[in-house]
């Protein structure tokens, strides 16, 4: 791996692991997680505050992986269809479905969204440690 491509991962994990952070000790302040009275109550913020990051970024790649398949070709084309009948003089482009979804292939998928899958499972796994915690100290 050479030093660019390991900057970039190292950086697009790094930013998707301090945000989820930040969503994790968003949920832990707001949960009260500091002036909860026993240790199975701090396991379960502990466990909701992991739970709601995890599956925010792991679905967010599926959304990703969604995306590239084509599922949103007719929405957007349906927009901005709309969007082109509410301008003047915009309407009379015409451009098909069929040329509008070409259009869009060309571009070409989405690449290297894994690391919001990772991330996301890495998350999850911390939220069922927790899970587990709360359930034996109950």
């Amino acid at each position: 791996m050479n030093g660019k491509k390991l900057r970039n991962t190292i950086l697009k994990y790094g930013i998707t692991l301090a945000v989820g952070a930040l969503v994790a000790y968003a949920v832990m302040d707001l949960h009260g997680l500091w002036e909860a009275d026993g240790v199975a109550d701090r396991y379960k913020i502990l466990c909701d505050a992991f739970t709601i990051p995890g599956v925010v970024l792991a679905l967010s790649a599926v959304l990703v992986f969604v995306s590239n398949e084509g599922i949103f070709h007719g929405i957007a084309y349906a927009l901005t269809y709309a969007v082109r009948m509410l301008i003047p003089g915009a309407a009379h482009k015409g451009e098909r479905y069929g040329d509008y979804v070409e259009r869009k292939r060309e571009k070409g998928p989405i690449k290297h969204f894994g690391f919001l899958a990772i991330t996301g499972a890495f998350y999850l796994v911390l939220a069922l440690v927790f899970m587990a915690l709360f359930y034996t100290t109950r």
